[in-house]
């Protein structure tokens, strides 16, 4: 495992971009227009292009494969781990229908892309980022089925199953089954082409944090203190759940990386896409949205110290 100071640097670099992305729409100099229009910038084009420019300089093995098939299998078991906990936890609190939807969706789903894949990736290089890609897979797989069912249990509305499955053909995916196609026949990008490819994708991690950065600064925050039961959520699932996972996943014959990548995925904060699904839905997007800002603005203290745990156990 890499040394702490790694993470602490990457920490504060993803910090100060968030705090850039911030300023920008709370100042009116970025709009919530061109915000949206730079998720659709990194989702459609950046992130595809920087999981093809990591993995196809990764040389395929054996090893390698099965590690990215005990991960698929883990990750989905530890997607649904969280989910049950987020039941549990939202029957205790004696939650309300739109609360508790939210909330179960909360425990369950963190930000395992643009929060996490820049951080993973200056962790663990091309090697992390593809059991990275893989948990996304299992997460998305979660979040389209059972996620929605979820939400759209809050109203009226229903979507299809199959509609929801049409979501995880999306470029993220396209690109993961292109790059590991390439990864496998040893192909790889070289010259101008591969700078190309390299230099815009690896563009994918300030634009993620102006991303989320603007996405916290609408948030109203002004009664988040009150919020007792955001705060247990996040301490829950982004340090006392996935401090059971280290102990859980050391019983099995599991690579380091690959178990690391697994317990910080699951440490990440609250994913933004609950907020957009909470206002399809009908669902409490104010307790989402706090959620969210609470869960990121901790994640910059609480993942370096999940990292530290990780080291010690």
């Amino acid at each position: 495992m890499q040394g702490f100071g790694t993470i602490i640097n990457s920490i504060l670099t993803l910090g100060l971009a968030m705090i850039v992305g911030f300023v920008c729409i709370k100042t009116g100099y970025i709009t919530d227009e061109q915000k949206n229009g730079l998720s659709k910038i990194i989702v459609k084009v950046t992130l595809p292009l920087l999981i093809i420019s990591s993995l196809t300089q990764l040389e395929f093995d054996h090893e390698k494969l099965v590690n990215s098939i005990y991960v698929l299998v883990i990750s989905a078991i530890v997607v649904l781990l969280l989910f049950g906990i987020g039941s549990v936890t939202a029957k205790i609190g004696r939650m309300e229908k739109r609360m508790g939807a939210m909330h179960r969706c909360m425990m369950t789903f963190g930000n395992v892309v643009f929060m996490a894949f820049p951080l993973i990736q200056a962790l663990y290089g091309a090697e992390g980022l593809l059991y990275a890609t893989i948990y996304e897979l299992a997460n998305d797989l979660c979040l389209w089925t059972i996620g929605v069912y979820q939400v759209t249990g809050i109203s009226k509305e229903k979507s299809s199953f199959f509609s929801n499955l049409k979501r995880l053909l999306n470029p993220g995916t396209i690109a993961f089954a292109v790059a590991f196609i390439l990864m496998a026949v040893g192909f790889k990008f070289d010259g101008i082409i591969g700078e190309v490819i390299e230099g815009i994708g690896g563009t994918t991690t300030y634009l993620s944090m102006l991303f989320i950065g603007g996405t916290l600064a609408r948030v109203d925050f002004k009664h988040i203190y009150k919020r007792v039961g955001l705060f247990v959520l996040t301490l829950l699932k982004m340090v006392i759940v996935p401090v059971i996972l280290m102990f859980i996943l050391k019983l099995f014959n599991i690579d380091e990386t690959a178990a690391a990548v697994i317990i910080l995925q699951a440490a990440m904060p609250v994913s933004t896409v609950l907020v957009v699904l909470g206002m399809e839905y009908g669902g409490d997007v104010d307790y989402c949205a706090e959620g969210v800002f609470i869960s990121h603005i901790a994640g910059l203290a609480l993942i370096p110290l999940v990292y530290y745990i990780m080291g010690l156990v």
